[in-house]
């Protein structure tokens, strides 16, 4: 897992390795995505800040965003929309990780442009397998 301020990650992004952006207000969920992510082969880099996030995305450019919604100070509605307004930005694959569970919440994230949602709490397989569609990984 490589912090904020970690630019070693670049090396491995070159050399064909995904990498995956965590964003999250609660240090338990970013430790646990990151497990999982890096367990899966990949790098990433975790932020607990809404408001530091998308220029850290502008910076690192990941494969992916893992995002969630409910966060103080900017919450993921609001960096996603400003994402995908962003034409450098807007390609990047965008999987809301939330505690938001109604219908019409996965609605309002998909017209937010997320590309795929999973709800709190969710099993790792889940995890890995919306990593996996997203990613056009294959199936194991």
């Amino acid at each position: 897992m490589h912090s904020n301020s970690d630019k070693e990650f670049n090396q491995h992004y070159r050399y064909g390795k995904y990498f995956v952006l965590i964003v999250d207000n609660d240090k338990d969920n970013l430790f646990l995505v990151s497990c999982v992510v890096e367990s899966m082969g990949m790098d990433c880099a975790v932020c607990d800040d809404s408001e530091h996030c998308l220029d850290l995305i502008r910076e690192l450019l990941p494969d992916i965003v893992l995002l969630d919604i409910v966060m103080p100070k900017v919450s993921g509605l609001e960096i996603a929309a400003s994402i995908k307004q962003d034409e450098d930005l807007a390609r990047i694959p965008l999987l809301a990780v939330t505690g938001l569970t109604k219908a019409e919440d996965k609605d309002r994230l998909m017209a937010a442009g997320f590309d795929d949602y999973l709800s709190k709490p969710y099993l790792i397989d889940e995890l890995e397998a919306k990593l996996s569609k997203l990613l056009n990984l294959p199936q194991a």
